[in-house]
């Protein structure tokens, strides 16, 4: 018995680990990604969302994740599925200096400025919906591990698109950036590692954590250590959970 239970909990990491799709409705999410003007000024400032990294890279960039309302509708040619968004993310520009809408391929594979990051543990699936900051002018979203091009998604209007992209390989930072200005709608990816750095808001206020194993049953508290899914509740009323792991007490 002991044997099969331990070989449930394996299956059940395994599951949570590897088949988990973690989403950022970043144009339907009004409490994660609020209406705002952007991250702010300041060299290198970063904003994580429960594991997706929004990055300025340079002072002047101050609008890169502006968010602003834009009421679209769309169906997945490929799944049939309808989203409904209210919000559109904004890149407001390309992710390196010297982009230019006509670059098929990135001159940098590691981005400078106006960028997205996701750690994963593995191979991955990353979806997005998205369009071109013109309605007249196509662009391209690049994703890569900093020294490899791993996929392209081409946005040629202003009309809503999807595309997906396939990442084979070991644990790695995922940096997704663009040819010129795009907006982003949706965003999905599996086998996203989270860590508790990453998902705390640092502009927020957390009044209470709780604990719960890979089983889903929660713990008086994290002593025990191991590989736990930690969840905390904001001053605002919101929250996010994490799988990360802790030392155990000695």
């Amino acid at each position: 018995m002991k044997r099969k239970l331990l070989f449930i909990a394996m299956a059940i990491c395994a599951m949570t680990a590897y088949g988990q799709v973690t989403v950022w409705n970043v144009g339907n999410d009004a409490t994660r990604f609020p209406v705002s003007p952007g991250i702010g000024a300041g060299p290198g400032k970063s904003v994580y969302v429960d594991g997706l990294g929004i990055h300025t890279g340079l002072a002047t960039n101050v609008n890169m994740g502006q968010v602003e309302a834009n009421a679209k509708n769309f169906t997945s040619p490929t799944t049939s599925t309808d989203y409904t968004f209210i919000n559109r993310f904004k890149f407001n520009g390309g992710g390196y200096s010297g982009s230019s809408d006509a670059d098929t391929e990135p001159t940098k594979m590691k981005p400078t400025q106006r960028y997205l990051t996701i750690n994963v543990a593995g191979n991955s699936t990353l979806y997005f919906i998205g369009a071109s900051g013109s309605s007249s002018s196509a662009r391209k979203m690049f994703v890569t591990d900093t020294t490899t091009l791993i996929g392209t998604v081409d946005f040629p209007d202003g009309t809503l698109k999807e595309g997906t992209i396939e990442y084979t390989g070991s644990a790695a930072t995922l940096h997704i950036y663009c040819n010129a200005a795009i907006n982003l709608y949706y965003i999905s990816a599996t086998n996203v590692v989270v860590s508790s750095t990453q998902s705390i808001n640092a502009n927020k206020t957390i009044i209470s954590e709780r604990y719960f194993d890979i089983l889903g049953c929660e713990m008086p508290d994290s002593s025990q250590g191991g590989l736990v899914i930690r969840k905390v509740t904001y001053d605002d009323g919101t929250s996010a959970s994490f799988k990360t792991y802790i030392r155990r007490n000695k």
